[in-house]
């Protein structure tokens, strides 16, 4: 059997020792990459990005953000609108069950993300947060804002009047 076989040679040895090293160095790296997905806040929680999907559809008006937010109730969402032309979503997704495990509560499968969330996503300069609609449904949170600013139009169609 090859696994109990024990290296005989230094040469053998170094290539186990290899193999084991780049095992270790594998685990690093994915749990790196697990780690990027979730920042650490100062309070030591968790900071998840969920998934969005933009849709910037030329022949529309409007600029539509579809985020995944599956188990968010709305009024655990909060929406900001940033100095840097910026639109902040943060909540948090709460656990449904158990929210305070016991001792002895195990969970041989998790992959449901709990804690807090933000996205951060441009937004056209002077974009004023009156001008923002949200909505959830069946767990997505469906955010437009206006392709220009009021402000950028009325600039635009001088700018265009002038010129012609």
């Amino acid at each position: 059997n090859k696994l109990s076989h024990k290296p005989s040679s230094q040469d053998e040895r170094f290539r186990a020792l290899d193999r084991n090293l780049a095992r270790r160095y594998v685990m690093l790296l994915l749990h790196q990459a697990r780690m990027s997905e979730a920042r650490r806040l100062g309070q030591g929680e968790l900071l998840y990005r969920p998934r969005v999907e933009t849709c910037d559809d030329p022949s529309s008006s409007r600029i539509t953000a579809t985020v995944e937010l599956p188990g968010v109730n709305a009024e655990d969402i909060t929406l900001q609108v940033g100095t840097n032309n910026t639109l902040r979503i943060s909540g948090e997704r709460k656990r449904r069950i158990s929210p305070t495990p016991g001792p002895d509560t195990k969970y041989p499968l998790q992959e449901i993300k709990y804690g807090k969330f933000e996205r951060v996503l441009q937004l056209p300069e002077g974009t004023m947060m009156s001008t923002i609609s949200a909505a959830v449904d069946n767990g997505l949170l469906v955010v437009s804002w206006p392709r220009l600013p009021p402000s950028a139009t009325t600039a635009n169609s001088k700018v265009d009047a002038m010129e012609s």
